[in-house]
């Protein structure tokens, strides 16, 4: 049983270009807006990333930048310290 997947389709009748939801070796179907044959186009790979959210492009940036802010930060506190912040206890 194949599953059925998005793809990009365009009629080269009325030129109308949209999605549809094929199975995987369906490669014309009736256009939707004016039902003569339309075409399955070729599109980029669908691919995500470890540790990235396509919902959010700038997620990972913004990470990156609070991660390093976090370590300037913590190399401070050991030049001041000569400790890390996680070995250092308060009081003693």
């Amino acid at each position: 049983m194949s599953k059925f997947m998005f793809f990009d389709f365009k009629c080269h009748t009325c030129g109308h270009e949209y999605e549809g939801f094929v199975k995987p070796d369906v490669l014309e179907e009736p256009c939707s807006q004016c039902g003569h044959t339309a075409t399955r186009l070729v599109s980029a790979p669908r691919a995500e990333l470890p540790g990235t959210d396509p919902a959010f492009p700038g997620a990972y940036d913004k990470w990156e930048r609070v991660r390093k802010q976090k370590r300037e930060i913590d190399k401070k506190f050991y030049k001041e310290h000569g400790v890390d912040k996680l070995h250092h206890s308060y009081g003693s």
